[in-house]
């Protein structure tokens, strides 16, 4: 009778048939013969994206279940999911929930019925906060005009309803972004990917007229090695560190140092006070649950 199967007959006989000194030292790097208790991290699987959601879909409140399951369409565009009891989690609108049961947990969204996104990406935030607060009669994207055309398409799939509610405006059309004066401002991700003369810009001309402004970007850069990329030619890697306001480099999976970052990061998006003689101070903040370098903090006018 066999005593071994196909699988380990493989192993011992290829992996693992020249246990040496470097083999020691080496054999549970990213990459060798990784087959205790993790997996190649190189594999070209979704295995630990799988993983990573259902552990976060698994430490969610009952609230947060009943809103994602009240919204429609989140699997519009084929994204990766798992099925989380009855709830079909993706992680884009993971997010999204955590940040409208944030900005309701956190007074965000009292006294708010305009509500604008300086960079809405493919209008994920809007579909969710439309959908699960009703009394918003207003929501403004502003954003590049190749981006508006896809949230344009995807909302009209997404949310027809509510499509009345939205205005998409062109972040070129300066003149007419002047004139709004909307009770919250929105912005996650997109100012830690523009020149920080953009993102004054927004200040001047949208944020500092606000009477609450969220934001939620990453609190630093870091290394590319540090997640496995390899390296990345030093033109494009100075691009991406020279912009938003946050551009120190930190270790991404050390709680201290992004402790630290998280102070400089709540400093430096604090809305200017001087443009249009309003003040601003933090009202709330709150780590991301998936990637806990991305920070939730909520501005208001004093």
């Amino acid at each position: 009778m066999k005593k071994v199967s196909n699988l380990w007959q493989k192993l011992t006989s290829h992996e693992f048939s020249n246990i040496d000194k470097y083999f020691i030292e080496n054999f549970r790097s990213p990459g060798a013969a990784s087959k205790f208790v993790a997996w190649n991290p190189y594999e070209k699987s979704t295995r630990y994206l799988k993983f990573l959601l259902h552990k976060v879909a698994s430490q969610q409140t009952t609230d947060f279940f009943n809103a994602y399951n009240s919204i429609k369409n989140t699997d519009l565009g084929n994204p990766l999911a798992i099925t989380f009891y009855n709830s079909k989690i993706n992680t884009d609108y993971m997010a999204a929930i955590e940040e409208a049961l944030f900005l309701q947990d956190s007074g965000g969204l009292d006294n708010v019925t305009s509500v604008l996104e300086i960079g809405a990406g493919f209008g994920r935030t809007c579909h969710t906060m439309l959908t699960l607060f009703p009394e918003i009669s207003e929501y403004i994207i502003v954003d590049l005009d190749p981006m508006l055309n896809l949230s344009k398409k995807y909302l009209e799939l997404a949310i027809p309803e509510s499509l009345n509610k939205i205005k998409f405006v062109s972040n070129d059309d300066l003149s007419f972004q002047k004139k709004l004066k909307p009770d919250l401002v929105i912005n996650i991700d997109s100012f830690q990917e523009m020149p920080p003369s953009i993102i004054d810009d927004y200040m001047d001309r949208i944020v500092g007229k606000a009477n609450k402004f969220y934001c939620k970007n990453p609190i630093g850069k870091y290394l590319p090695e540090s997640v496995g990329m390899g390296s990345i030619e030093p033109e494009k890697l100075l691009d991406v560190f020279s912009l938003g306001r946050c551009t120190d480099v930190i270790d991404i999976f050390n709680p201290r140092e992004i402790e630290k970052a998280k102070d400089i990061y709540v400093h430096k998006y604090l809305p200017l006070t001087s443009l249009h003689g309003h003040s601003f101070e933090v009202k709330a903040i709150k780590s991301m649950d998936l990637f806990p370098y991305h920070y939730h903090v909520l501005y208001e006018m004093i």
